[in-house]
């Protein structure tokens, strides 16, 4: 019996456990639910940002505005991210008679030749969706890529293509997110008809003790009549010899009770031990899933913080770690630096050499300034060919010689592509050291600032602010 009372301590601990995990899903499921909103909040400014295209366009990008205010499934905005990129594709047609707003509000017609550049507005709207679409570790690569270009001087009848680009990219994103919601969805109702089980098998246990209890109980009175009807029988008899038979009698009846009172309760028990079996093996498989998903989910936010390129942390690692030393560079007034790092004349080796070149000479960067950090020390892959740094407990001037030892081993890089060596890759890097009341935004702008006074001043040099 007292297997049967320890029982629903451990049942109250499963419930425990697996209430805790489906917290923990919800969580989850409200964080994909965030970046759907993110997501669809940034493709509507995109939207309103590029009104006045073409009439067609105008239509495509309400229908898609009034998609995503809605619960438009995947396949419907499939079908809308299509229609849009006909309508971009056909801004860049040569038939097209529609003018651009730029166009409609220019003082004078641009000359033959010559294209307006993308005005900064649009691109600041371009490269804060491009963020959101790099926390998916699939998309890195091509968002890295729609980055690199906006980085450039981008001239206006391009915008049409690389839109159209950045569309497919959201379009992407929003499959996965709702395929991601979809598999979570599943697995909460997987784990809440666990539950019911449980509840079951509680509800079970439960009324076993119950019927463990009636069976003692009857026993025990068909025992005491027994004694009772014993004793009445022994006063009536007349002679030893009905003694006999009378408790004879009644000892074989008390012997019938207990054999039925045992084949009860080893029915009752071979039952529950088989629902305990059948319930050990459904709670190892729900632990089994929930620790695969719980697995995933490490994986993928692991990934979502790693550059796919690289294989260093990425921009939104970097938002994460320099918040952290803000605080502590509050508490502790530690003195810390931050170094915001630029490939010089980067472009040149895309357009000459292609953007497989790009990449090795990318990798090989981020390899070099990786290894030669400290273990303190913060490295990441800001965008494009952009890198930045956190140098922990470490004072301006001393920052300074260590990030020029490092520039002067990126300038010892030696780089080959199809047999042709390639020029010296060189960096710009512009330091600066936290400051009372900075903000992660302040401080990397000054950081900034001082890597175009050394792109200015002539490259390949580190200069402070």
């Amino acid at each position: 019996m007292t297997a049967s009372t320890e029982i629903p301590a451990k049942t109250q601990d499963w419930q425990k456990r697996y209430f805790d995990s489906l917290d923990s899903l919800e969580r989850e499921r409200q964080q994909f639910r965030a970046m759907e909103a993110v997501l669809k909040r940034l493709a509507g400014r995109l939207g309103s940002a590029s009104m006045g295209q073409s009439k067609l366009l105008d239509e495509q990008i309400k229908a898609l505005q009034t998609a995503i205010r809605g619960e438009s499934t995947s396949d419907e905005l499939d079908k809308i991210a299509s229609a849009l990129t006909d309508a971009i594709a056909k801004l860049d047609a040569p038939a097209s008679t529609v003018p651009s707003v730029a166009t409609a509000h220019a003082p004078a017609a641009t000359s033959p030749g010559t294209a307006s550049v993308v005005e900064p507005a649009l691109r600041g709207i371009l490269c804060a969706l491009l963020a959101q679409l790099r926390h998916d570790p699939a998309l890195i690569i091509r968002a890295d890529a729609l980055d690199a270009r906006l980085a450039t001087q981008l001239p206006q009848d391009q915008l049409g293509d690389l839109m159209s680009s950045i569309s497919e990219l959201v379009t992407q994103r929003i499959q996965r997110i709702e395929h991601g919601k979809q598999e979570m969805e599943g697995l909460l109702r997987h784990m809440v008809g666990r539950l019911d089980d449980i509840s079951r098998f509680v509800s079970d246990q439960s009324h076993d003790q119950s019927q463990s209890l009636v069976n003692r109980e009857s026993l025990n009175a068909q025992l005491v009549g027994e004694m009772k009807a014993m004793g009445e029988s022994v006063e009536s008899a007349v002679d030893l010899q009905q003694i006999r038979s009378q408790v004879r009698g009644r000892l074989d009846s008390i012997g019938q009770h207990l054999k039925q009172f045992r084949e009860r309760e080893t029915a009752r028990v071979n039952e529950m031990h088989a629902r305990n079996e059948q319930m050990q093996t459904r709670v190892a498989q729900l632990e089994a899933e929930a620790s695969r998903l719980h697995h995933q989910l490490n994986d993928e936010q692991r990934l979502s913080t790693i550059d796919g390129l690289t294989n260093i942390p990425n921009r939104l690692a970097y938002e994460k770690r320099v918040q952290e030393e803000l605080d502590r560079w509050q508490r502790f007034k530690q003195p810390t630096c931050i170094a915001v790092w630029d490939i010089d004349r980067f472009k040149n080796i895309n357009d000459k050499h292609g953007h497989r070149a790009g990449d090795r000479v990318l990798h090989a960067v981020a390899a070099s300034l990786a290894t030669r950090i400290r273990s303190t020390d913060f490295l990441a892959r800001f965008g494009g060919e952009q890198f930045v740094m956190i140098l922990c407990g470490t004072k301006i001037d001393a920052a300074m010689r260590l990030i020029d030892e490092m520039r002067l081993g990126i300038s010892d890089l030696k780089f080959h592509t199809h047999g042709t060596p390639l020029p010296p890759v060189t960096i710009s890097i512009g330091v600066t050291a936290l400051l009372p009341n900075d903000s992660a935004g302040s401080a990397f702008d000054r950081a900034d600032k001082a890597l175009y006074q050394a792109k200015n001043t002539g490259r390949n040099k580190c200069a402070s602010g």
